[in-house]
């Protein structure tokens, strides 16, 4: 399908876009906390130690252990905002190997109740987008608006404390709307995909991330990695497990993306 939809937003009051210096001071830790992750400014010398050295690994994620294919339509991992510039969704692409269906598509999984989901962007006017999660039957579950800074990069969109959560064992279709141009609110692009829920792994292993990966869980692994990028961007080891985890996702291309943005409620 075309992956350029136009369809009228409604675009509301919009979320304030959480800056870095701002972070460690507005999410809370309890939001960290869900990803091994504390703000900062909180974190003692030793748990720094204990997260750089949990994150100096080779992460394997393995794509292969992505829930079957789900039956869906309008669906696009892509599309194009005008003179080839690319959105994307930040979900692990098909391997060449592997041939799927226009009309079904794999699911990704999360552990977590309300997700942070990610998309790519281009360099674009600082404009308008929105988030919109819908249930199996097609039936709208949760929507709003937020700001985007304009800036290339990733943009990470966290699922509010006022969203239902996320039921185990059910499927649910997100997507995340752009405004290419702000002189042309109408015309906008579509990027989305589908996630289900599913119970934590046990395990007595320490290094619970790498276990997460290896068992496929694709939103658990990017989230925790991304925050760990955006709070310290300039960190090698979590650079190093970001390129890794794009490579493994069939995703190269953004293995040097950096995270722009982390848009919360």
């Amino acid at each position: 399908s075309n992956p350029c939809e136009v369809s009228s937003m409604r675009l509301s009051k919009s979320m304030s876009i959480l800056s870095i210096s701002l972070l460690a001071g507005t999410i809370a830790a309890t939001d960290w906390a869900a990803y091994g992750m504390t703000p900062a400014t909180t974190r003692s010398p030793e748990a720094v130690q204990i997260a750089q050295a949990s994150r100096r690994r080779r992460l394997n994620f393995r794509v292969g252990v992505r829930p079957s294919r789900y039956r869906i339509g309008g669906y696009s991992r892509s599309g194009g905002c005008g003179n080839q510039k690319t959105l994307t969704a930040l979900v692990p692409q098909p391997q060449a190997q592997e041939k799927v269906p226009e009309d079904k598509s794999t699911v990704d999984k999360t552990t977590a109740a309300r997700p942070v989901f990610f998309i790519h962007l281009p360099e674009l006017p600082p404009s308008l987008a929105e988030f919109i999660l819908k249930n199996e039957a097609n039936r709208e579950v949760y929507r709003f608006d937020f700001d985007l800074t304009g800036k290339a990069g990733v943009v990470g969109v966290t699922l509010p404390n006022t969203a239902p959560e996320l039921q185990l064992g059910r499927k649910y279709f997100w997507r995340v709307e752009v405004t290419c141009n702000p002189d042309e609110p109408s015309r906008i692009v579509t990027v989305g995909s589908w996630i289900e829920r599913v119970k934590a792994p046990v395990s007595v292993r320490r290094d619970r991330l790498a276990l997460l990966a290896e068992q496929g869980i694709w939103q658990d692994v990017v989230t925790t990695i991304a925050l760990q990028r955006f709070q310290s961007p300039t960190d090698r080891a979590t650079g190093e497990d970001w390129a890794n985890l794009m490579e493994d996702a069939g995703l190269p291309q953004l293995k040097q993306a950096a995270i722009v943005q982390i848009v919360q409620k």
